[in-house]
Formats: C-alpha cells, structure tokens, sequence
C-alpha cells in the first residue's frame, strides 16, 4: 500500500492537461497583478475585502491563484483599484499604440554643418524642415 507522501509525489509527477497548466498560470498572473497595485496604493487585502464588501476570507481565496476567478469578480476589482488586470490585445493595441512625432526649432545661420542630426526615421523631414528654416543671413 502506498503512503501519503507517495501518492502526492506520483501525482505532481503526472503531466497534467495544457488547459490547466494555462488556467493556473492566467490566475496566478491575475493574483500577481492585484497584489502588485495594492502594494502600489498601500492597501491591503483587508482594504480590498472592504472596498468590495467581502470578507477577507474571500478575498484571500480570490487571490491564492487557484480560485476560478469570474469575469464579474474581476471587474469588480478592477473597478475598486481603478486599474485594468485585464487587457484584451485589441484593447492594448489601443491603449499603448501611439504616433509619436518629434518637433524641432533650428537656430542657426545657413551655414552647412550646423546642425548634424542623423537618424533614419526622421532625418529626411529633418533636412526638409531645416532647408525650410534656415535663415537668411
């Protein structure tokens, strides 16, 4: 007959399904992100419990990682910290896709040489901008 701690090493040693290995992993990175934005605003699990009207019982249980965690809960919290824990990749696209355009004032004197910026992305509309700005001397 096998002991406890046998049944308990053969089973960690069975691979388990690529759903519940991914399931797992979604709920602790959940779990890791909430605890990070608490420790970011000095709460602590007891304040969240509270702000959400649950017990801390609850809440920790939320946050063990191995609680399957509902969209509506997590909205919920996400409510609560005034942050997202969860963001689709076509929100993120939107949240952190961004034109980025770079103005420049040239002072100088139409001499050649005075101003040497050279990077790909912007040194041809740099070279426009800069014959467009130069000054007459």
């Amino acid at each position: 007959m096998r002991t406890e701690q046998e049944n308990a090493a053969t089973f960690f040693e069975q691979p388990s399904s690529p759903d519940i290995e991914r399931f797992v992993d979604i709920n602790l990175d959940i779990s890791e992100q909430v605890m990070q934005y608490l420790d970011s605003k000095n709460w602590t699990q007891k304040d969240l419990a509270a702000k959400l009207d649950k017990s801390e019982a609850e809440i920790s249980k939320w946050l063990s990682g191995m609680h399957n965690l509902t969209l509506k809960s997590i909205s919920k919290m996400e409510a609560v910290l005034g942050e997202h824990i969860i963001i689709t990749p076509q929100v993120a696209k939107k949240m952190f896709t961004k034109d980025n355009y770079i103005y420049f004032t040239v002072y100088g004197s139409s001499n050649e040489g005075v101003c040497n910026f050279k990077t790909d992305d912007v040194s041809e509309s740099f070279e426009s901008a800069h014959l467009e700005n130069q000054l007459v001397a």
